[in-house]
């Protein structure tokens, strides 16, 4: 009887000990830590596939915020680095600027 109270113990403590390293973990994940990670990326957003309210309002939005920057990058580079000219041939008054090659010089 004493050996399966033991036991018992024994297993509840691991198994709290177990818990507690869970929720330290979770603790210790940020928005850069689950992007640079992936692997620990994908079984969070499983977890928060699964049940967002179990897994924790906090740690879901930060998964999802690591797979926004993994896909769109930091946002520090501009998508266009310079503006573009939709009409080069336009002036800036709006009338076309003679620029044909092909056509003969009035003389």
């Amino acid at each position: 009887m004493l050996r399966q109270i033991i036991r018992l113990a024994v297993v509840a403590a691991v198994a709290t000990g177990a818990g507690l390293l869970v929720q330290s973990a979770r603790a210790a994940d940020t928005v850069d830590s689950l992007a640079a990670d992936p692997q620990r990326l994908r079984e969070v957003q499983k977890l928060c596939k699964d049940d967002w309210v179990g897994t924790g309002d906090e740690l879901c939005t930060m998964a999802s915020k690591a797979q926004r920057r993994r896909f769109m990058g930091s946002g520090r580079t501009p998508y266009t680095p310079h503006p573009v000219d939709l009409f080069p041939s336009l002036k800036k008054s709006g009338t076309p600027e003679k620029t044909d090659p092909i056509a003969p010089d009035a003389e």
